[in-house]
């Protein structure tokens, strides 16, 4: 019995988007891309506020406002 795949549908690739997802894959992106780093030593920082400036972010943290985790027991919402 013959099946006919072409009657399947399969959805758009976008483009300039890779298949690849390995780790080189994504190290890759986030290096060559405009967001900002999560995680960089102090003297790593130093050098990326030089080279893009520091963002409003960075000089402005939204402050969560945080309880410590005994005072969340039974009060959930």
């Amino acid at each position: 019995m013959a099946t006919d795949h072409s009657s399947t549908r399969r959805p758009p690739e976008k483009p300039g988007k890779s298949a690849d997802t390995s780790l080189r894959a994504g190290s890759l992106q986030r290096a060559m891309g405009q967001a900002v780093p999560k995680t960089l030593t102090p003297y790593e920082w130093q050098q990326w506020y030089a080279e893009h400036g520091v963002p409003d972010t960075h000089i402005n943290p939204e402050k969560k406002q945080t309880r410590p985790w005994w005072c969340w027991r039974g009060r959930r919402k």
